[in-house]
């Protein structure tokens, strides 16, 4: 390792091996002359291209493809080089230029012994093309029998008869057949889907302008019957009850409704899920540090979970306890590859699939008897996390651990003016991170937090909500003039969103002024996760639509925990929208699990849309990647997805294999696709268009993202009561085409009883059964 990629190729391809193919025999002697002339990645690299008679011109693309030839490994070669604070461990710079190098040797290997082999072919590689094109058979009489089955079809579909064909003059048949090559699979495909995707986007803004239509509406009528003005949001109280805020994950759009329809005195919000508090972070378990923030932000400043002075003994004795346990398995499993101890394994092999047919049968029950067990040697609950520090430049070493308090203040500050929490605070206000967790799934990283780059954002929730509580950063933002009331207090939270399960930090903090509303908060959030459950519950073909939310609880409790289960939960794979605002331009809609969802308040930001620039940059990265990773995926599972994930392992720890030699499997599996509608993400963001094009333009990356049109892209300009579509130059006005919206009482009336995408509809419930 510390030696380099293309040492350790040239010594590995040196050594003799039995029953090596042919071209490698050619391969070593490739690299015993590179040796011998002490040849450097660079220098092979040119002699290669020189060699396959590859000219200045074709010289990049021909680079290009063979990065590219084997799937997977050229991407992640030069993510672990330019992003290694992200790997166990890293590549040095350089790695990606030796793949290439090597690369080069294969193919030149290769194509000499199949060009002898094969064609009998004894002349130079460069010269190898020109042969390979003389042996060419002609394809015209292929092509002529495809065009004519096509026209075949078309003649069924019309209704042509033969007379009809046979009439047809010669400047016709070149018409037709002119049309037909133009209009191939490709762009019938192309066609189809700009369709499916109009389609999808009518219902979405049809739904959000009829939605603010009523919401106007109703105010005005309140107006009139009040005769006094109605405050912003009025159905909802001035202070809530209780503040949540959630990552802007479209898995917690679902969690945000039930919790509003639960109770409509709260009021929920979605910042992204590191809650601007980006960090290398290790948990009191863990033996290195993980950064939790998006893929776009390299963290500057670490924090460490620690155990308490008064639990310290028992940590230090679990965890000798833990690394005796895990040095026998390890030394039990390296020992399995030997003769004795191969055999020994395979006479009580069969004890050992005792506690496999309990996960398969009994999952839920053998999590909770494995979870007792293991509670004897896990890391006792009291826990702190370091975040402070005293040094007034932020640290790159492990032991410079924490921020400074100047630090902390500009976190908090910027977390609640970017979502717009500013005034009326609620008395608890609850910061809820997620993640994911299931059994025997080498995918689970991707149902984490995209926001967290992977990773799980409790400790972001629990590092948010202390910095927040910390009576000394309050005083600093009072004396900003932003003032978080001494009645409230935060508290940080983990949702995993595979079994619905709640985890909360650092209770024992809570003051006994706050004991009432956490415990009501506990009481809303429970009811909470079992309608969550329920609803999610509707897409697994497992799952009886008939389920109680009890029941519907239970079953994805025991689907995280299933040993056989290849479909966890779904993840993000219905997502197709996500709106940028203030939550009254959705509060009350139902949007089927499929929006990502940001808060926003254009009239706290300033003239320049400061605030809009900085949520945006970290948001679109985020969510329009989401977005493509299952797009693409699902339009070629086997290609740009990774095929089913039956047959994977492990690689390294860094992606999957098929079996034990294919591409490196990067994309994303059948099971994760297979019910997503490959749909560009629609982004509705609050913001008259004017503003919003400075925006765009001013960041490379976002323009580069909706100019290129890999993201729809809409403007809601609230004062006008406008929507706007920008179509990756300017902003045209939009009118709906349909300006109806379906009413259901609640999300469970809307659902019951359907697994397929649903449409968008308008919930009566939280407007306290009001209909418009």
């Amino acid at each position: 390792r510390e030696r380099g990629f293309w040492s350790c190729f040239q010594d590995f391809v040196d050594t003799p091996h039995l029953g090596q193919v042919s071209w490698m025999h050619r391969l070593r002697k490739l690299v015993r002359t590179a040796k011998q002339q002490n040849q450097t990645a660079e220098v092979s690299i040119v002699e290669s291209l020189q060699i396959l008679g590859i000219d200045e011109q074709h010289r990049t693309e021909f680079i290009e493809q063979t990065l590219l030839a084997l799937r997977g490994f050229g991407g992640m070669i030069w993510q672990l080089e330019t992003r290694g604070d992200r790997a166990t461990f890293p590549l040095p710079p350089g790695t990606i230029v030796e793949f290439v190098a090597i690369r080069l040797l294969l193919d030149r290997a290769a194509l000499s012994d199949l060009a002898a082999t094969e064609l009998e072919y004894r002349g130079s590689l460069a010269d190898l093309a020109c042969e390979l094109r003389g042996r060419c058979p002609n394809h015209e009489e292929a092509t002529y029998n495809v065009e004519t089955f096509v026209v075949f079809q078309l003649a069924q579909m019309i209704g042509w008869l033969p007379p009809v064909l046979l009439e047809m003059s010669e400047a016709g048949w070149r018409r037709l057949l002119d049309e037909i090559r133009e209009f191939d699979a490709l762009e019938r495909t192309r066609v189809f889907h700009l369709a499916l995707e109009r389609g999808f986007r009518e219902q979405a803004l049809s739904a959000i302008i009829h939605h603010n239509e009523v919401q106007r509406k109703l105010s005005v009528k309140s107006d009139t019957a009040n005769n006094t003005a109605r405050p912003e949001n009025s159905d909802k109280p001035r202070v809530p009850k209780l503040e949540v805020i959630c990552c802007i994950d479209d898995r917690e759009e679902s969690l945000r409704r039930h919790l509003e329809e639960i109770d409509p005195q709260v009021r929920t919000w979605g910042a992204a899920g590191f809650f601007s508090v980006p960090m290398y972070y290790q948990g009191a378990e863990a033996f290195q540090f993980t950064p939790l923030c998006p893929i776009v932000i390299q963290p500057r400043h670490y924090v460490r979970e620690c155990v308490g002075l008064e639990h310290q003994g028992l940590h230090e004795r679990r965890a000798r306890v833990r690394q005796t346990i895990g040095q026998t398995a390890h030394g039990l499993h390296r020992a399995s590859r030997g003769v004795l101890a191969g055999a020994a394994a395979s006479l009580f092999g069969t004890w050992a699939t005792i506690p496999l047919v309990m996960r398969v049968l009994f999952p839920r029950l053998t999590a909770r008897f494995n979870n007792q067990v293991a509670e004897l040697i896990q890391v006792p609950k009291q826990t702190y996390l370091q975040l402070e520090r005293k040094a007034t430049e932020p640290g790159i070493h492990e032991t410079q651990i924490g921020f400074t308090l100047h630090e902390m203040t500009d976190m908090v500050e910027r977390l609640l003016r970017d979502i717009g929490l500013t005034q009326q605070f609620a008395p608890l206000v609850l910061i809820i991170g997620h993640g994911s967790s299931s059994l025997n799934n080498p995918h689970e990283s991707a149902y984490n937090c995209g926001a967290c780059g992977g990773g799980r954002g409790g400790p972001n929730a629990r590092a948010m909500a202390q910095m927040a509580n910390d009576y000394r950063v309050r005083e600093q933002l009072k004396q900003r003039g932003f003032e978080i009331p001494s009645s409230t207090f935060f508290v940080g939270l983990y949702h995993n969103t595979c079994d619905d399960s709640m985890v909360w930090f650092d209770l024992s903090l809570v003051p006994p002024s706050h004991q009432m509303e956490v415990r009501q908060a506990q009481e809303i959030l429970a009811e909470a996760r079992k309608r969550n459950a329920h609803e999610r519950c509707r897409r697994f073909v497992s799952a009886d639509l008939s389920l109680t939310r009890e029941a519907a609880l239970k079953h994805v409790e025991s689907r995280a925990e299933d040993l056989s289960q290849t479909r966890p939960e779904y993840n993000h794979a219905t997502n197709a929208m996500c709106v940028v605002g203030r939550r009254e331009l959705t509060y009350g809609l139902y949007l089927d699990r499929r929006s990502f969802l940001v808060s926003y308040d254009g009239s706290q930001d300033d003239g320049q849309r400061a605030i809009l620039a900085r949520i945006l940059a970290a948001v679109v990265p985020v969510c329009s990647g989401i977005n493509l990773e299952y797009y693409f995926s699902a339009v070629d599972v086997q290609g740009f997805g990774c095929g089913t994930k039956l047959p994977h392992n492990v690689t390294s720890l860094l992606g999957v294999m098929d079996g034990a030699a294919s591409d490196l499997r990067t994309g994303l599996s059948a099971q994760m696709t297979e019910i997503h509608e490959p749909l560009r993400l629609l982004f509705v963001i609050e913001c008259p268009p004017a503003d919003l094009l400075k925006v765009i333009q001013a960041n490379s990356q976002l323009w580069r993202i909706f100019s290129g049109r890999w993201s729809q892209l809409a403007s809601w300009d609230a004062a006008a009561q406008r929507m706007w579509l920008f179509d990756g130059q300017h902003f045209q006005n939009y009118q709906p085409r349909d300006p109806n919206l379906p009413h259901a009482a609640s999300s469970y009336q809307w659902y019951h009883g359907w697994r397929h995408d649903l449409e968008f509809a308008e919930l009566t419930s939280v407007r306290g059964g009001t209909d418009s």
